[in-house]
């Protein structure tokens, strides 16, 4: 029998400002990726590093013992950089393409809805892990048990430990933002409204009935770029999962193409508005058709969806602190209403520094 051989193209591979990643192809056909995490300026903080590919590594375990969702098979790695100097990731290289362009504007109408049944059929499952605590996952040695652990919030010099509450969670994500804000804009008027107002969504963006959980598993950074189609425009990939972590559900129930940018053509914005509409369908059907009988319980995740307050935690949460202006006068008359002006709102924050 003869003995398997590998091969790898050095002249085709991707490169990104993390990792490198390039192909192997097997003698037996079978063809595998491998992501070279590149070195890093905080690479002093070689723990947290170590710790964040490991939570990778014990999120795609997870999902592929709970759901079909099709995520790559991780076939080996070192996320102590000590056999070659680098830290890396063997995967399995699913099948398809990646899409060229936001979902709602790259998928032909013809494929739309079928596109958007797998897709809710997948958020669905991946909603049923759920965990007590916001956090990270990781498979403990000892028990091989997936518990949770500390966290990455922008803003922040350590990590953020697990979390109870949704309230906590915005909250935190909010205060690291203003902390960045406030360093980079001390004194500017504007930019410290902006600062205070997108602090004051956390509760906003919260539901009483679920503050205290539990806290579904995540995909953190989802759009189009981790999706992999075959030609026929069915799901066959999603990837990326570096950052996943549990979540309140207010922050599951968000896909950021969901929300057309503010300056897209109205044909734009209206196939993205059908897309979404399409999308919370057929999660609607998947809960009747896994659950019974709709409830309150059982179809918030498509309600939240749906919701205005699913704009708002887009805009607070995918939101940075060099364009903090930008996020704060679209937020506005999400959490005011439609009639809130950016100007009155800055007339009214000075008053309030008057009187603080």
């Amino acid at each position: 029998m003869p003995s398997l051989t590998c091969a790898v193209d050095t002249a085709k591979f991707a490169s990104g400002a993390c990792n490198v990643v390039v192909a192997l192809t097997f003698s037996d056909a079978n063809h595998w990726v491998v992501r070279i995490q590149l070195p890093r300026d905080d690479d002093a903080d070689d723990a947290g590093i170590s710790t964040a590919m490991l939570s990778e590594v014990s999120t795609m375990e997870l999902i592929r013992l709970r759901t079909t969702i099709p995520v790559p098979r991780v076939f080996g790695y070192d996320a102590s950089a000590k056999s070659i100097g680098y830290r890396y990731m063997m995967m399995e290289a699913l099948p398809g393409q990646v899409l060229d362009s936001r979902m709602a504007l790259s998928v032909p109408d013809v494929h739309k809805e079928k596109f958007a049944a797998q897709l809710a059929g997948y958020f669905y499952e991946l909603s049923t892990i759920r965990f007590d605590r916001i956090g990270r996952v990781l498979r403990s040695d000892e028990s091989c048990q997936f518990e949770l652990s500390p966290f990455d919030l922008a803003g922040f010099s350590t990590q953020i430990e697990p979390l109870s509450t949704s309230l906590e969670f915005f909250y935190y994500l909010r205060k690291g933002q203003t902390n960045a804000i406030l360093k980079a804009h001390h004194g500017e008027p504007e930019w410290e409204a902006a600062a205070w107002l997108l602090e004051q969504s956390a509760p906003m963006m919260t539901t009483e009935e679920n503050i205290r959980g539990p806290f579904p598993l995540c995909h953190i950074d989802f759009h189009y770029h981790n999706v992999l189609v075959d030609q026929d425009y069915n799901i066959t990939g999603l990837l990326d999962w570096s950052n996943a972590q549990t979540v309140p559900i207010e922050r599951f129930a968000i896909i950021p193409e969901f929300v057309a940018p503010p300056a897209a053509p109205v044909e734009s914005k209206e196939a993205i508005g059908r897309f979404r509409q399409m999308f919370v369908d057929a999660l609607q059907r998947v809960h009747i058709e896994k659950d019974g009988l709709p409830s309150v319980s059982s179809t918030i995740l498509s309600r939240l969806f749906a919701s205005p307050r699913s704009d708002l935690v887009v805009r607070c949460t995918y939101s940075f602190p060099w364009r903090a202006i930008f996020d704060a006068r679209l937020a506005l008359p999400l959490m005011y209403g439609q009639g809130a002006q950016w100007t009155d709102f800055q007339k009214y924050d000075a008053e309030r520094g008057i009187r603080d």
